[in-house]
C-alpha cells in the first residue's frame, strides 16, 4: 500500500481528479510544510507536522518501509537522519546519484549530504554504494572507484591521499582514483568523493546536457538539411536524451539510514516518481539496509582488528 502526506483534504481532492478513489491509498494528514529556502535541520526540528517529518516518522515507526520524497534535498536528509536515524557505525548517510556510462550506468556518493568528510567517510560510501549497486542495480561485479585529480596513489589533497590508502587496504574491489574525464568510459561502477564535490559535479552535468540540447536545436533551426538530417536522427537522439533523464533513474537514495529513503527531483513528472517508488520497493525487498549494516559492521572489525596489531607492534618496538 501506498501512504501519502500531506493536508489530507487537498491530497484526497488530488486523488480524486486523477481518478483514482478507487485505490488502495492511505493518507496520513501532515498540514505544514517545509520551503526550499529554510533551514533544513531547524525547520525539520520546528516543524514536526510538517510532511517530510510526518512521512520520516512513519518510517521510523513501522507504519511504512521506505520514505519517498521529492521535497528539499536539506530537509529529507535531515529528517532521515534526525528522525529515522543512522544505521548502527554509520558516520554519514551518502546521496548516491545514477549517471550513464559506456558500461551502463556508475553510481556516484556522496552527491552533497555532506560538505565536509573524512576518509573513512569515503570508505563507508564506497560499501554502502557497492551494496546498492550490485542489488538494486543489478551490477554483480561493481568495482569502486575514488574520484581524483590524477590516477596516481599520490595525487590529490589529504583527504583523498588518506581515503586512498583505506580503500586500498579495506576495500576489495577498489579499482584506484578515476579522474572527472573518466566518469564516463565505466571503469568503476561506483565512484566516492566528499559532497561537496560530487554536487558540483553534478550540477555541472544536469547544465551541460541542457546546455548541449539547447545548443543543438539551434545549430538546426532555419536548416533545412539539418531539420532533414535531425529528423533522421529523432530515435537515436531520444534514446540518448533518456540515459540522461532523472525521470527514468527515479530519485536518488540516501544510504546508511534505518529505513530506505529516496530522493527524488523537485521537478519530478509522474513518471519519475513512480520510479522512485520502484526502487524504493526494491531496496526494501533485497534489504538494503540490513545488507549495509553488515558490511559495515564487517569494515569495523578489520579497522579495529588493524588498529588493535599496529598498538601491539608499537608497545614491542617501545619495549
Amino acid at each position: 500500500m501506498i501512504v501519502l502526506v500531506g493536508p489530507e483534504e487537498e491530497v484526497r481532492r488530488e486523488i480524486e481528479t486523477a481518478g483514482g478513489a478507487d485505490l488502495a491509498l492511505r493518507v496520513v494528514h501532515a498540514p505544514d510544510s517545509i520551503g526550499m529556502d529554510e533551514s533544513p535541520a531547524a525547520a525539520v526540528r520546528r516543524k514536526k507536522q510538517s510532511s517530510i517529518v510526518v512521512g520520516a516518522g512513519l518510517v521510523r515507526d513501522g507504519e511504512a518501509d521506505a520514505f519517498v520524497s521529492a521535497g528539499s534535498t536539506g530537509a529529507v536528509t535531515a529528517a532521515s537522519t534526525l528522525v529515522i536515524g543512522r544505521l548502527p557505525g554509520v558516520q554519514r548517510p551518502g546521496i548516491a546519484t545514477v549517471i550513464p556510462t559506456d558500461g551502463g550506468v556508475c553510481l556516484f556518493i556522496d552527491m552533497g549530504a555532506n560538505v565536509d568528510c573524512k576518509p573513512q567517510h569515503l570508505l563507508q560510501f564506497a560499501a554502502m554504494g557497492k551494496i546498492y549497486a550490485r542489488s538494486v542495480l543489478q551490477m554483480p561485479d561493481a568495482k569502486v572507484g575514488l574520484l581524483n585529480i590524477g590516477e596516481e596513489p599520490g595525487k590529490g589533497d589529504e583527504l583523498t591521499q588518506t581515503a586512498h590508502a583505506l580503500l586500498a587496504a579495506h576495500e576489495p574491489d577498489f579499482v584506484g582514483n578515476v579522474e572527472a574525464k573518466h566518469l564516463f568510459e565505466g571503469h568503476a561502477q561506483v565512484v566516492v568523493c566528499d559532497g561537496f564535490v560530487g554536487n558540483v559535479v553534478l550540477k555541472t552535468l544536469e547544465g551541460f546536457g541542457g546546455y548541449l540540447l539547447s545548443a543543438f536545436r539551434q545549430q538546426i533551426r532555419g536548416n533545412v538539411r539539418a531539420t532533414l538530417g535531425a529528423g533522421l536522427l529523432k530515435p537515436s537522439m531520444k534514446e540518448f536524451v533518456k540515459a540522461f533523464d532523472y525521470a527514468e533513474y527515479g530519485g536518488a537514495p540516501l544510504l546508511g539510514c534505518k529505513g530506505v529513503v529516496i530522493i527524488a527531483h523537485g521537478r519530478s513528472s509522474a513518471q519519475a516518481i513512480t520510479n522512485a517508488i520502484r526502487v524504493a520497493d526494491r531496496g526494501v525487498r533485497d534489504d538494503i539496509a540490513g545488507r549495509i549494516q553488515q558490511e559495515i559492521e564487517r569494515e569495523q572489525r578489520a579497522l579495529a582488528a588493524e588498529t588493535a596489531a599496529s598498538n601491539e607492534a608499537g608497545e614491542e618496538t617501545h619495549g
